[in-house]
């Protein structure tokens, strides 16, 4: 999982902003993206501002956001 911080959440477009470090899975150094998450329920579990660990991959020509929870 990676670490990052929640900048913004779009439920109706079912995105979220996401500060984060480097994605190693993705070869993705740190920098701040929007993502699509794969399930919308996923946006209910955090907020903006929290601190978060998360999983990302891709999934055709996007990268979307496969899991998320807030870090302890």
């Amino acid at each position: 999982m990676s670490s990052g911080e929640v900048k913004k959440i779009d439920k109706e477009a079912q995105k979220i902003t996401l500060k984060h470090g480097p994605i190693k899975n993705l070869d993705m150094p740190g920098m701040t993206m929007v993502f699509k998450v794969v399930d919308p329920s996923l946006l209910d579990k955090v907020k903006a501002g929290d601190q978060v660990k998360f999983t990302a991959e891709h999934q055709g020509s996007a990268m979307v956001v496969t899991a998320i929870e807030t870090a302890k």
